[in-house]
């Protein structure tokens, strides 16, 4: 009953107190200049205001600092909307306030806010907010406060210059959307070891410091492409979570012993020494008391200094042992018996970060990595693996390249060389080849990349997948298949002509016209080779340089597209060879025409040969991109480089040999090349041995005059029709 009475009074004196707290809010106000007196003539009493909020003040200018003095209870000031508020006085001492809030306003500089609190009073700021101004660059001391969060978001920030927070305490702390930051000082966080949190999303540094940041527990560099490395774990010794733009730097968390090989093998030493140090003071004869302060963890001086000089465990071993005192020593030494006479083992405590939580205890050690929540994770299209991930894999390719390249460039060093005899297969060849060219320099340049970042890819992965080599190497695929593609379809429609219709040699494709078609063909290829260049999808999207990754509809589009084009042209393939077939069918009921009949369908089975080969290279391409494309993808980044190695080049590899390598006329012009160098005699002898038939009639000069004419005809024609038709 008495206790009713004793609570009333409580409750009347927090009514009150409620009473007296005022909040000010100037909304859609015209003043020019904030001063105390405008506050009173708005009707407020200045030793009541505990929060002062602007709110679309556009001809405000000014605010009067010392007059926010004659309010000792204010704990907020909010300004927002203040677009000709371009500075604000260093603040007196307000030892009530707690939130700075100025968004959306005009401001070209950070206020001085470093008086606000004494440097010996316990009180700090909870926020600061600077968000949406026109700041371009930090003084040395405005931000020298104890506050919760700062956050500088969305302004005109170009660099954070050293020692920007020095004898500052600030737990959150972010830059987000500074689109022209580019550079932070090595030290511009040095001085302050409370940073929890820092968010430098959407910006554009290419680098991290790490001094200041040993406290961090979370980290957001998110939209960030611009990024190149992030530190080693090893840097951040109470990091929790990471929210990251790249894939790989979350390897680089994954997989420390690779990232930072120095660093780590420093820390395998720290645990040798702990252990050979537990192992010395364990031993049963010698029963001296070991110390009960647990054993050193290394000093961050020795990490910095074995990083910029050759490191040997001897020297560190040395540094460690120099690092220990005396009395340390003699503390070891110390002899001890426990109230049971039994030797009792020193548990020694966890030894603080370095990537690491170590447990141990003597002769029984065991070291955990600590795991760090990091976004994006690897995934399908981004694995922590080197560019050709298997080790038989990087060997195999080799062997792809160079079948490649030796095949190819021998089929263009001949045919361009005889340029006197060009015809339309020969020039659909040319081109050919050179598409095929192009799929070996892509695949030698992915061979090349893999080679020099072996087991640690994600070192190098920026400068490759956004570097111009990553995009010269997608250009060189995409535009080498659309070009095969075309030209093998331009290639069986002109022997679909010339098959089909032998007699109508009118029919016929020109050269003339083969060239305009395949310069559309070039034109075609350099366009859907050129759009992930202005947007379009992304070469970037993998270690591979493929456009693979959808992530909206004209990704979609693009992706589909070339499906489309290819499935179009396979079908067209396929039916022209029906046709061909259909007219060779049954070549010896053509009377006359059957040897030349017979001749054909040996040449439309070597065009069959060719073609089901580049469908056996395509269709797995294919089918895998279609689930891909469907949203239901079969295989992975890490299975889909055996298609890129084995199959995707298969045509590459066999154009060559099938197409002209192996074939009569390749053979007697390749023989004409040599003849030409003079070198090598005995080999041009050899092939007119070989290729001079036995006398006939036909051939034998004795043969009357009158079938001369028909002689000459008919070896002219034969010439014609092999030239045209060896491929």
């Amino acid at each position: 009953m008495y206790w009713r009475l004793l609570i009333w009074p409580v409750f009347l004196l927090y009514f009150a107190r409620q009473a007296s707290c005022v909040s000010v809010v100037l909304h859609h106000t015209n003043i020019t200049k904030l001063t105390a007196r405008a506050i009173h003539l708005a009707g407020y009493h200045l030793h009541l205001v505990e929060h002062l909020s602007i709110i679309d003040a556009p001809k405000l200018e000014h605010v009067v600092v010392e007059d926010l003095t004659k309010m000792p209870r204010l704990q907020s000031l909010f300004i927002t909307q203040a677009p000709k508020l371009h500075h604000i006085a260093a603040l007196p001492p307000l030892p009530e306030l707690r939130t700075f809030i100025v968004t959306t306003s005009g401001l070209l500089e950070v206020p001085n806010l470093s008086h606000v609190h004494d440097s010996r009073s316990t009180t700090y700021l909870q926020a600061i907010d600077l968000e949406g101004n026109y700041i371009k660059r930090l003084s040395s001391h405005a931000l020298r406060v104890r506050a919760d969060q700062v956050s500088l978001n969305y302004n005109l920030l170009e660099e954070v210059p050293a020692h920007a927070f020095k004898n500052a305490v600030i737990s959150k702390l972010s830059f987000r959307g500074n689109s022209k930051l580019r550079h932070i000082d090595a030290n511009a966080f040095a001085a302050n070891l409370l940073i929890r949190q820092l968010d430098l999303s959407s910006t554009a540094i290419t680098s991290l410091p790490t001094a200041g940041l040993q406290k961090l527990e979370i980290l957001r560099i998110e939209k960030t492409p611009s990024l190149k490395y992030i530190p080693s774990i090893y840097e951040f010794q109470n990091l929790q979570k990471a929210y990251l733009t790249h894939h790989f730097h979350c390897c680089a968390f994954e997989f420390p012993e690779r990232h930072n090989p120095t660093r780590h093998k420093l820390f395998e030493t720290q645990i040798a020494l702990m252990k050979a140090k537990c192992a010395q003071l364990k031993t049963p004869a010698t029963r001296k008391r070991r110390s009960l302060e647990p054993i050193r963890a290394i000093p961050d001086e020795f990490y910095s200094r074995a990083e910029t000089e050759n490191f040997t465990t001897d020297s560190f071993e040395e540094d460690l042992s120099t690092a220990t005192t005396a009395e340390e020593n003699e503390n070891i030494e110390e002899e001890y018996f426990g109230d049971s006479g039994s030797w009792e083992d020193e548990a020694v405590d966890n030894v603080p970060g370095n990537g690491f939580g170590v447990s141990a205890q003597c002769g029984n050690f065991s070291a955990r990595r600590r795991k760090v929540e990091c976004t994006p994770q690897a995934d399908a299209l981004n694995p922590c693996e080197d560019v050709m991930g298997w080790s038989w894999l990087r060997v195999s390719v080799w062997f792809v390249i160079a079948a490649v390249v030796v095949g190819n460039v021998a089929v263009l060093l001949v045919l361009l060389t005889n340029h006197t005899e060009m015809t339309v297969p020969r020039f659909l060849m040319c081109h050919l080849a050179f598409s095929d060219l192009c799929t070996g320099l892509y695949l030698f340049m992915l061979a090349v990349v893999d080679l020099r970042s072996y087991g640690e890819f994600f070192n190098y992965a920026y400068d490759w997948q956004y570097g111009v080599g990553c995009k010269i190497a997608g250009f060189l695929s995409v535009f080498s298949g659309q070009l095969s593609v075309i030209t093998l379809t331009i290639v069986t429609l002109e022997r679909w002509f010339a098959i089909t219709y032998a007699i109508y040699l009118e029919r016929r494709i020109s050269l003339s016209a083969a060239a305009k078609i395949m310069i559309c063909g070039w034109l075609f290829s350099g366009l859907m080779a050129g759009l992930p260049l202005v947007g379009v999808s992304d070469y970037s999207s993998t270690s591979i340089c493929l456009p693979v990754e959808s992530k909206d509809v004209g990704d979609v589009v693009y992706q589909g597209s070339i499906f489309m084009t290819n499935a179009l042209a396979w079908v067209t393939i396929v039916i022209c060879y029906v046709q061909i077939y259909r007219s060779l069918g049954g070549g010896e009921s053509y009377g006359g025409r059957g040897a030349a009949a017979a001749a054909e369908r040996r040449i439309a089975n070597k065009m069959a040969l060719l073609i089901g080969t580049d469908l056996l290279c395509w269709a797995p391409v294919a089918f895998f991109g279609v689930t891909a494309l469907a949203g239901v993808p079969l295989v992975d980044v890490s299975h889909g480089k055996v298609l890129l190695v084995f199959f995707y080049p298969l045509n590459a590899c066999a154009n060559p040999f099938l197409y002209a390598i192996l074939t009569k006329q390749y053979r007697r012009d390749f023989i004409t090349l040599v003849a030409r160098t003079g070198q090598c005699n005995w080999l041009v002898e050899k092939y007119k041995l070989a290729a001079t038939p036995p006398p006939t009639a036909h051939t034998n000069q004795s043969a009357p005059a009158q079938l001369m004419p028909l002689v000459d005809y008919q070896r002219s024609q034969s010439q014609g029709k092999d030239s045209e038709v060896t491929l």
